[in-house]
């Protein structure tokens, strides 16, 4: 089959369909970084069942599908779909019903992969066997990349196997063995699970014949319990019908009382309720002769509180014009004020204008002398600044000459001081004893690491032999608890089928191996009796005058056998034969007491029985158990031995290595101490290295700067000596600064001048504003006097007509008093006879309603005497609803059939008294615990075992088929190894031959094997690389340099081709690492691979030699940032169109 045409859709950066052409001869893949070439190399490799996310440069598989970019949506599937040529119909015989074979993989977000072929839904290993079959697969080696020319050099020899099974085209093979392999393993442990089931379902099915007996003897007594149940819950059944007619009886007495109870309640609800008729008019009447009484008492308080108010509003009124009298002098008084005010006021602001109007002159004479006085002042100021800021200046610059000077002498001190407190003499021999210290110090890290290093390889050597111990005490202590285990299984297996508690017979019999099945075949189950009696059977020491003798032609069973005295005569006649037919054919001649056995088993006696052997008994099987049981004592005291011995090692070879590792502890510490102390006399070292270079640069840099501070101090002093005197300068600021004062005394003279005028003049400004303010004011106060006058005459008049008004009222309010007085008698007497009459009435429906409470207490006594009732014949019908459960639930049938049940009469009387019914339930719990001392009891224990039988017969058939699928497996294992292995040998012969050949051609010159190591299986062992370049000897592939790796593994690869061509070849940037003249060969060599084997190749470059070499052009481009388009250049068709203009 070959590769003819891939397509892909949202697989990775290809977001829209792009299709290539796979076609004979080389196919190139062209383009910029990032574009997504190597993406078609991942897409072929994908489709062929890649399942590592990693390997398909991703996190998780999903990642293969278009993610989307910036202007394009991601995809929610990715497909690539591959067209193979079957026109050779080499494909599996159910797809070669067409010419073309159509593989697809489709990937849907959280859906999965699908694999189909011709549209057919098949298994990820389907695909991946056809590709397998043709040598090629996601991960062969006819998919190349750098990475992967890396890996194969880097490779350990078994993994470098791949490729000669890949050459041999065994990869489908392995993966027909492996499956082989599986199918095997669970057929064996399939069988392993049978055959333990078959021995469960033995002693399951010995254990169901003792059921079987249990079962019957507890269905016996089941019988007379269900019987002695059915006499019981009759008598429980018709002692409740008795109980309930008795409770019904006196719930109907009950019931009569509660009527007569409540008749007599309603006959006083009646009177009660006569009685309630009449009270309503009578609390009617009184309450209105109440309600009148009341109105009454109201409208006389009301009289009461009206001359109150009229004699309180008297006395209001006269202190009211008290008060108003009182304002007006007051008002009248502020008014005269007022007026005076401001006559006053007016009188002020006039003297003030005419003082104001002759002080005009004076300020003008006092501005003009402050303006001349400031002027001389500043002029007298500025002279004396000058003056002093010559002085100050030379006084400056004096100083700051002698403070230099001062500064200069300082530093040259500190210089010379420091210059004396250098001693490089005592620096450069402590420089010495550090660098002595630090050799110590290496040496003492050296040996500390040296120490550490034996120790752990001794350590390491104690640790792989304490492993080896370890080992061996499970291995004793397995071997010791099986054993043991084994023993207390057989021990308490032959202890719970023995019968009673004396020692069978077989515990003092020794047979000699192999005659087990004919001792057990002889004695049967006797050999299960003890010796001396016993209630169950025993073998008696008897005298017999006669015993039969050993057939003729046979073996006697008495030279296998030691066996007590009482079983002589029962083993005498016995005699053991070579087979069944021997015995058969012997049987006739028996004599009485004579009997034969095969070593088999099978019984063949004098007097015709026959038990065919073959048929294992229990005997048979407790004198093997005994035996191996013997066989284990013998065992376990070696066992038990090795097993201590090898604790003891064990625990010495673990103390020595706790020790050995606590010694480790230390050297690790003295090593870490030793490290420590080492960094620490590097560092000091380094110090007094520093602190050495810095004192010599130190020393030099003082000894320059004492240099340059002397000629500083020569400078400062010619600079001080150059100044001038500064004397007569200091006796003209003197003269100056009189001067100044002079001036400033005068211009503060015609400041405060001319301040005293300005200031009295603002006096007298301000005093006129309040004045003017002032009179504002008064004449304010005085509208309001007016106002105030005019209002508190309108209120002295209306307080006199108030008080005229008030002057009739106490005279009209005591008329009213004595009409009001007769009125309320009256009321008084009616509201008093209509009490009387109410409280009459409500004595009389007192005495009825108490009569009503006796009769309800009686109705609600009868009630709960009928409720008692009721209830106890509830509960007599719910203990005899509660019988008829039972009845029904433990013996499923009805009250009236229960007589039947237990064995009475139609006519019998039922006592139901309570003795009778306490000896029933004696004589049903007796019999319960009867049952019970049986036990736990299988009562489908025979059609169990019938059901187990027809398992075993089942399993044993299915253990025969697997027996035969086993050794089929086991054997097709075999062929695929040998077919493997032969396959395998002749391809790496011509692997190596081509290997050779590509070799010597892409190094012009040189030579290189292959050889098989690491193990004689060739299916097993690695693949070793030696080569040998021109000019070089022979060495392994690891000693090689970068280029020539890359070439030999390369030419390995091309061998592998040349061995057993695929029809697809895949190289990814293979060429990168190679220079042009490698890169020539390099082509040359896939040019006649492609023609000599038909290989299609697809070649991802950017050597300019590569791409020229190509039959066909593949460029892959991103016009659109993160999506990648695929353009074809068929470069032999543009040759011939070049050809042919």
């Amino acid at each position: 089959m070959q590769f003819k045409h891939l397509k892909m859709t949202g697989f990775k950066s290809f977001a829209e369909p792009e299709e290539v052409a796979i076609e004979d001869g080389m196919t190139g893949v062209v383009g910029p970084n990032g574009c997504g070439k190597s993406n078609i190399v991942e897409a072929l490799r994908w489709l062929m069942g890649e399942s590592s996310a990693r390997n398909m440069r991703g996190n998780e598989l999903e990642d293969v599908i278009f993610s989307g970019t910036a202007s394009r949506p991601s995809r929610n599937f990715a497909e690539v779909t591959l067209t193979l040529d079957n026109t050779s119909q080499d494909a599996p015989a159910h797809f070669n019903s067409s010419d073309e074979i159509q593989i697809s993989r489709r990937l849907e977000r959280g859906k999965g992969s699908t694999f189909r072929i011709n549209g057919k839904v098949v298994r990820a290993r389907d695909v991946q066997l056809i590709f397998a079959d043709m040598a090629t697969g996601s991960r062969s080696s006819g998919i190349v990349s750098q990475g992967k020319v890396d890996a194969l050099i880097n490779a350990k020899p078994r993994d470098r196997r791949n490729l000669l099974e890949e050459a041999a085209s065994i990869s489908g093979l392995h993966q027909r063995r492996h499956e082989a392999e599986l199918r095997l393993n669970t057929a064996e442990s399939n069988l392993d699970r049978l055959e333990d089931i078959l021995i469960q379902l033995d002693e399951q099915k010995a254990t169901l014949l003792k059921q079987a007996r249990q079962a019957a003897r507890y269905q016996s007594i089941a019988d007379r319990i269900r019987k002695a149940d059915a006499h019981l819950m009759l008598t429980r059944f018709t002692a409740s019908m008795a109980q309930l007619d008795h409770t019904e009886q006196n719930l109907r007495a009950a019931e009569r009382e509660v009527a007569a109870a409540t008749t007599a309640v309603s006959a006083q609800q009646r009177k009660r309720d006569e009685a309630s008729s009449t009270m309503p008019p009578l609390r009617q009447a009184e309450a209105v002769a109440a309600a009148e009484m009341q109105r009454l008492s109201i409208a006389r308080s009301e009289l009461d509180n009206e001359e109150e108010r009229a004699r309180q509003a008297a006395v209001e009124i006269a202190h009211r014009k008290e008060q108003i009298s009182t304002d007006i002098t007051r008002e009248r008084q502020l008014l005269a004020d007022a007026e005076k005010a401001v006559a006053d006021l007016a009188e002020e602001a006039s003297a003030i204008t005419l003082e104001n109007e002759g002080e005009a002159p004076k300020i003008e004479q006092a501005a003009d002398q402050l303006e001349q006085a400031r002027v001389e002042a500043d002029s007298a100021e500025k002279a004396l600044a000058d003056a002093a800021a010559r002085s100050r200046s030379a006084e400056r610059e004096a100083e700051s000459i002698q403070r230099r000077n001062d500064e200069l002498q300082r530093q040259k001190e500190t210089a010379q001081n420091s210059l004396a407190a250098i001693d490089l003499a005592s620096l450069e021999d402590t420089v010495k004893a550090l660098a002595t210290h630090l050799k110590t110090a290496e040496a003492a890290s050296t040996m500390a690491m040296t120490a550490r290093i034996e120790a752990e390889a001794t350590i390491e050597t104690r640790r792989s032999a304490l492993n080896t111990l370890t080992g061996d005490r499970t291995t004793s202590t397995e071997n010791l608890a099986r054993i043991r285990a084994e023993t207390e299984a057989l021990t308490a297996l032959l202890s719970t089928s023995a019968e009673s508690t004396a020692t069978p017979v077989s515990g003092k019999v020794s047979v000699d191996e192999g005659f087990e099945d004919a001792l057990a075949a002889v004695l049967g189950e006797g050999l299960a009796a003890p010796v001396g009696k016993n209630r169950n059977g025993y073998w008696a020491e008897i005298t017999i005058r006669e015993t039969a003798s050993c057939p003729d032609g046979a073996t006697p069973l008495n030279d296998a056998v030691r066996a007590p005295a009482e079983l002589a005569a029962a083993l005498s006649g016995a005699g053991v034969v070579a087979s069944a037919a021997d015995a058969e054919s012997m049987q006739p001649a028996l004599k009485p007491g004579q009997m034969l056995t095969t070593k088999e088993g099978g019984l063949w006696r004098w007097d015709g029985f026959v038990l065919p052997h073959g048929s294992e008994t229990s005997a048979a099987q407790r004198l093997k158990q005994e035996a191996r049981l013997r066989d284990l004592s013998r065992q376990l005291g070696p066992l038990a031995d090795a097993a201590g011995e090898a604790e003891e090692k064990l625990a010495a070879a673990t103390a020595e290595l706790a020790g050995l590792e606590s010694s480790l502890q230390q050297l690790r510490a003295d090593e870490t101490e030793a490290s420590t102390a080492l960094n620490t006399a590097l560092r000091e070292d380094q110090r007094g290295r520093d602190a050495l270079a810095s004192a010599a640069s130190r020393h030099d840099e003082l000894n320059e700067t004492l240099i340059s501070i002397e000629a500083s101090l020569t400078e400062a002093a010619e600079e001080a000596a150059s100044l001038a005197d500064t004397s007569s300068l200091n006796e003209t600021v003197t003269s100056l600064s009189l001067v100044a004062e002079e001036k400033r005394q005068a211009l503060a003279d015609a400041m405060g001048a001319e301040r005293s005028i300005s200031n009295a003049r603002a006096m007298r400004d301000r005093r006129q504003g309040e004045i003017s303010r002032e009179q504002t004011l008064w004449q304010q106060r005085q509208n309001g006097a007016n106002e105030r006058l005019n209002e508190l005459n309108q209120r002295m008049t209306a307080a006199s007509r108030d008080e005229e008004n008030l002057s009739g009222v106490p005279e009209r309010i005591a008329q009213q008093r004595i009409a009001l007085a007769d009125t309320l008698e009256k009321a008084e007497a009616e509201r008093r006879a209509a009490g009387d009459r109410l409280a009459e009435a409500e004595t009389r429906l007192q005495l009825l309603e108490a009569a009503l409470r006796d009769a309800d207490q009686n109705l609600a006594k009868a009630r709960e005497e009928a409720i008692r009732q009721e209830a106890q014949r509830d509960l007599a019908r719910q203990q005899q609803h509660d019988i008829v459960s039972r009845i029904s639930e433990r013996l499923n049938t009805r009250p009236e059939e229960l007589a039947e049940l237990a064995g009475l009469n139609p006519g019998d009387e039922i006592d139901t008294a309570e003795d009778t019914i306490t000896t029933l339930e004696a004589r049903y719990d007796r019999l319960i615990r009867e049952r019970e001392t049986i036990g736990p009891v299988n009562l489908r224990a025979e059609e169990e075992m019938l059901e187990i039988e027809e398992r075993i017969t089942s399993l044993e058939a299915e253990r025969d088929d697997l027996i035969a699928a086993i050794s089929k497996l086991r054997t097709a294992i075999n062929q695929l190894n040998r077919e493997g292995r032969e396959r395998l040998l002749k391809s790496f012969t011509e692997v190596n031959r081509y290997f050779g050949t590509i070799f010597n051609t892409l190094f012009s010159g040189g030579t290189a094997e292959l050889s098989l190591t690491e193990a004689e299986d060739p299916l097993e062992a690695g693949l070793e690389i030696l080569a040998s370049p021109p000019g070089k000897r022979l060495q392994s592939l690891n000693l090689l340099s970068g280029g020539e790796k890359a070439l030999t593994a390369i030419a390995l690869i091309f061998a592998v081709f040349l061995t057993n061509p695929s029809p697809i070849c895949i190289l990814d940037e293979v060429d990168a690492p190679l220079d042009d003249s490698n890169v020539a060969r390099f082509c040359d060599i896939l040019g006649q691979i492609a023609e000599k084997t038909g290989t299609r190749f697809i070649i991802v470059t950017h050597h300019r030699l590569t791409m020229a070499r190509m039959d066909r052009l593949y460029g892959v481009t991103m016009e659109q940032k993160g999506v990648s388009r695929v353009v074809s250049v068929d470069l032999q068709a543009a040759e011939r169109f070049d050809k042919t203009a």
